[in-house]
């Protein structure tokens, strides 16, 4: 179940199921006003994820670091106009 409630004047509680939290009021207007940034975000790591994974547990195990050549790179910094 979802639920959200003012909890005073100046923070509401947000609940689901068994887990809830209590924000104050500007950091809610930050969230809602960045939701579908947060949304697109989450998305794409989900595409990556098991690469990150990959990534990670062969980082772990690595005794040393080469860097990978630029068109290998498996994340490349774009830029949106």
């Amino acid at each position: 179940m979802f639920w959200m409630q003012t909890v005073t004047e100046y923070s509401a509680g947000i609940a689901l199921d068994q887990t809830s939290v209590t924000l104050r009021l500007p950091d809610l207007e930050y969230l809602v006003l960045n939701l579908n940034t947060l949304a697109n975000q989450m998305a794409r790591y989900n595409v990556v994820e098991a690469d990150v994974t990959a990534y990670v547990q062969s980082a772990a195990g690595a005794k040393a670091f080469i860097p990978p050549a630029e068109s290998a790179c498996l994340f490349v910094n774009v830029t949106y106009s």
